[in-house]
C-alpha cells in the first residue's frame, strides 16, 4: 500500500498532547472500561456481499473481505478456462472494484475529530492515516492477499482515546481499479506468488487497461495522485493520439510503440520479423526502475496490451491458471469483446488464440519450464541477462 503522510504536523500535535496529559487526567480517562471502545463494521460499499463485524473486545478476530463483488467476484473467485462465456452477457464493464466502508460507534460524546490508521504492520508502523469528522473511511485502492491492521483515535479537549487495533485480510483474488467511466478494463496485473511462495508480484506498479483519449480530469487525478503513474506505454503507434504525450499528463514518460499480439493460423506465436524491435522496447521498458509505476494499453487492453503482460509475468514466474485469468477476465469489459464479433467470445480468444501464445512460449525449448522459456525466448529476441535480472528485481518482492 503507497503510504502517505495527511496532516503529519497536526499528528505530531495529537502525540505530543497525549505525551504531557498529567497523571492524573490519565487515571481519570482510562480506569475501568476503556471509555472509547469502538464497534467496528466493515462494509462493503457497493455489491451485494453483505456485510462483516468485527466484535469488540476479540482480539485476533481476523475476516478475510473481498474487494470484487457479482460477476467478476465469481469468475475470478471460481476460475476456469473459458469461465467467462458464461458471464457479462449485456457486453459493460462489470469488474469494478468495490470500495470498503469501516464504520464505527463511540461509547463516549462526539470528538473534535477521529484518525483512523491503516498499515499492513502489525505494530501500525508506516500507517496510512485519515482524519474525518464523520464515524467512518472508504477505503480504495488495497492489495489484493494482504493483512490489513487499523486503529482509530478520537481527539477531546482534554484526552485522546485509542481503540486496540484491529484487522482483516483481503482475499488473494486480481486487483481490479477504477479510473473512471471512459477508461476500460483497468487493473494491477502483480500480487501473485512465485517461486514456490516465497516471492510475488509487486502490487501498485504496474496497471494494464484500454485507450486513455476520453479520460476525464477526475481520472488523470486518479492515475497521478492516487496511483502514481510515471510512464504511458502506448502499444498501439498508429496515429490514434496524435498528441505526441500521454493524454494522462504531458509531464509524464511516454512510450508509444507498435506492439505485437499473437498472429497465424490460431494465434500462433509471435511475428518477429515485423515486431522484434518494438518489443525489445516494450520489454526494456520494465528494466528501468525509474519508470515504475507503469500503465500499459492498447485500445482494448487485450490482445496487444495481454501479449506483454503475459510474457512479464511467464518471466517472473506467474503460474498458469493466473496468467489465463488475468488474460481473460477482459471479457467482463466492455471493450474485452463486441456483440457484433463472435471471435471476441472466450472461447475463440482465450481457448484459441491465446492458448496458442501461451504454448508457443512454454514449448520454446524442450525440457524447461515455462519462466525458463519465457527468459529463454527473450533472451533468443536481444534481451541481455543484466535486462532480465533488472525486470525480476524491480517488479519480484519477498513475502514477509
Amino acid at each position: 500500500m503507497r503510504k502517505k503522510r495527511i496532516f503529519s504536523a497536526l499528528l505530531a500535535a495529537i502525540t505530543l498532547a497525549l505525551a504531557v496529559l498529567p497523571m492524573s487526567a490519565s487515571k481519570k480517562n482510562f480506569e475501568g472500561k476503556v471509555a472509547f471502545s469502538p464497534t467496528v463494521t466493515i462494509a462493503q460499499a457497493e455489491g451485494p456481499v453483505k456485510h462483516t463485524q468485527i466484535i469488540d473486545g476479540q482480539p485476533g478476530n481476523k475476516t478475510e473481505i473481498p474487494l470484487l463483488s457479482g460477476d467478476i467476484y465469481m469468475v475470478c473467485k471460481y476460475y476456469r478456462k473459458m469461465y467467462t462465456g458464461s458471464f457479462n452477457f449485456g457486453y459493460e464493464d462489470c469488474f469494478a472494484p468495490t470500495p470498503l466502508t469501516v464504520s464505527w460507534t463511540s461509547k463516549e460524546d462526539a470528538p473534535l475529530y477521529y484518525t483512523f490508521d491503516i498499515s499492513t504492520n502489525n505494530d501500525m508502523s508506516s500507517a496510512e492515516s485519515y482524519i474525518t469528522f464523520d464515524s467512518s473511511v472508504t477505503l480504495k485502492y488495497l492489495f489484493m492477499g494482504y493483512d490489513y491492521y487499523y486503529q482509530i483515535s478520537a481527539k477531546y479537549e482534554d484526552k485522546l482515546i485509542k481503540s486496540r487495533i484491529f484487522e482483516f485480510s483481503t482475499e488473494y483474488l486480481p486487483r481490479t481499479v477504477f479510473i473512471d467511466e471512459n477508461v476500460s478494463n483497468t487493473r494491477d496485473w502483480g500480487g501473485y506468488y512465485v517461486d514456490n511462495g516465497t516471492k510475488r508480484v509487486k502490487q501498485g506498479i504496474a496497471y494494464r487497461g484500454g485507450a486513455l483519449e476520453d479520460i476525464s480530469e477526475e481520472g488523470k487525478r486518479r492515475m497521478l495522485v492516487d496511483l502514481g503513474i510515471k510512464t504511458d506505454l502506448d502499444l498501439r503507434k498508429d496515429g490514434s493520439t496524435n498528441l505526441g504525450h500521454s493524454p494522462i499528463s504531458p509531464d509524464i514518460n511516454y512510450v508509444e510503440v507498435g506492439g505485437p499480439w499473437y498472429v497465424g493460423q490460431y494465434g500462433s506465436g509471435i511475428d518477429l520479423p515485423s515486431y522484434q524491435e518494438a518489443l525489445l522496447t516494450e520489454i526494456r521498458v520494465f528494466a528501468n526502475a525509474d519508470n515504475f509505476p507503469v500503465y500499459v494499453h492498447c485500445s482494448l487492453g487485450r490482445d496487444r496490451t495481454g501479449t506483454i503482460c503475459f510474457l512479464i509475468n511467464a518471466l517472473l514466474g506467474v503460474g498458469e491458471q493466473d496468467l489465463f485469468r488475468d488474460y481473460e477476465i477482459s471479457s467482463m469489459a466492455r471493450t474485452g469483446k463486441s456483440i457484433d464479433n463472435p471471435n471476441s467470445e472466450p472461447w475463440y480468444m482465450t481457448g484459441v488464440v491465446f492458448q496458442y501464445l501461451y504454448d508457443y512460449i512454454k514449448n520454446f525449448q524442450s525440457g524447461k519450464t515455462l519462466q525458463e522459456n519465457a527468459e529463454a525466448f527473450m533472451l533468443s529476441i536481444g534481451i541481455t541477462e543484466s535486462e532480465i535480472s533488472a525486470i525480476r528485481k524491480n517488479m519480484l518482492e519477498d513475502v514477509k
